[in-house]
């Protein structure tokens, strides 16, 4: 599980006055608003009791356990023990670094010397006038993280599984025009289907004169940040709706999913935004059902490898550079003896370029 990256904790509608309990990376996290406007993210225990911050009250800058009153600032120091003048150096927790960009909260759960607000993906329409960017949903998914990476690499999956809603005529991919590029650490794929129809959810958006061209373009970058595409244009108009998928492990076996909506067309149609979620999240849960329906079969298939198509190239090529950079950061932390306040080791200046030098560069984006 990658570390030294930029992960979204959660929206920035979901953060109120309360704190807010999450599980990121295997780390118990609270995540709150200080009164300056700026989120914090710290490890959710309290070291006096082990109770969780969540529970607590934020007070201006800090946030108060609920069980004896100990205050936290956002730095994850102890400011304030009621019992007590003496603050003793145990009583001070992790914090991680935070941003928040996009309509969401980010935290970057490794080295906090390596965190650099540069590295967050480039997603430039989410801030460009002419979009719509409202839509952010978020679903908790019982299956792990490398399922729904999966899933949004090999978008073929979208003529059955979505059959029904955004689905495209199946006979297509008997010659299917999948091309795959990679370039460094990222993954790119594209298929464009030339004088087709229009997808029933498709026509919802701006029905178009048919013949139509439908372009599928999809961009991963590691370790689970997808930029889909879904374009419908004839001679006479152009229409781009994307969707960026964001997958953030919770455990070994569970992750967060968020995708947030950018739309060229209708932009203050609020009936077509509602609609548009509500389409949209259908399409999603059946990508969290297959995704938990997977991981439900461990059980009986445990590590048995899955078995390699031809549309599996882009989905071959991320697991092995996933594989390469989890290599990379372990490969920092052995030997290195300065553990940071948490446990953690601290991976090395020197090992910024080989581990996290691949800024995520936002492109079209299912």
């Amino acid at each position: 599980m990658l570390k030294n990256f930029w992960y979204v904790a959660c929206t920035t509608a979901d953060l109120h006055d309360k704190p807010l309990a999450r599980v990121i990376c295997n780390e118990p996290v609270v995540i709150y608003r200080q009164a300056t406007g700026q989120p914090a993210i710290l490890r959710n225990v309290c070291p006096h009791r082990q109770a969780p911050l969540s529970m607590g009250s934020v007070r201006g800058n800090v946030i108060r356990c609920v069980y004896h009153g100990m205050e936290f600032d956002a730095r994850g120091q102890c400011v304030h023990i009621p019992s007590q003048d003496v603050i003793p150096p145990r009583a001070h927790i992790r914090s991680f670094p935070a941003a928040e960009r996009y309509g969401l909260i980010w935290i970057w759960p490794g080295d906090p010397q390596l965190a650099d607000e540069a590295l967050l993906p480039k997603l430039p329409w989410r801030e460009q006038p002419e979009w719509n960017s409202e839509i952010i949903q978020y679903f908790h998914v019982k299956g792990e993280a490398r399922l729904m990476n999966d899933n949004l690499l090999d978008l073929s999956h979208v003529a059955f599984l979505h059959a029904n809603s955004i689905g495209f005529d199946s006979n297509r991919l008997d010659d299917d025009p999948l091309q795959v590029t990679v370039d460094g650490d990222t993954v790119s794929t594209q298929r464009v289907f030339k004088n087709t129809v229009q997808a029933p959810a498709h026509k919802a958006w701006r029905e178009l004169k048919e013949p139509i061209d439908r372009t599928q373009q999809a961009q991963w970058h590691p370790p689970g940040v997808v930029n889909v595409l879904a374009r419908n244009e004839n001679e006479e108009d152009c229409v781009d709706l994307r969707a960026d998928h964001f997958i953030t492990p919770e455990t070994d076996g569970t992750h967060h999913y968020f995708v947030a909506m950018s739309r060229n067309f209708r932009i203050d149609d609020a009936e077509l935004t509602r609609k548009l979620d509500e389409g949209a999240r259908k399409v999603h849960m059946e990508d969290v059902e297959i995704a938990e329906a997977q991981q439900s079969m461990r059980p009986w298939t445990g590590s048995t490898p899955d078995m390699a198509l031809k549309a599996d190239k882009a989905v071959t090529a991320a697991h092995r550079i996933v594989q390469r950079l989890e290599t990379a950061e372990a490969q920092a932390f052995i030997g290195h003896g300065d553990v940071p306040l948490g446990g953690r080791p601290r991976i090395p200046v020197s090992a910024r370029s080989e581990v996290s030098g691949n800024a995520q560069n936002g492109a079209p984006a299912k």
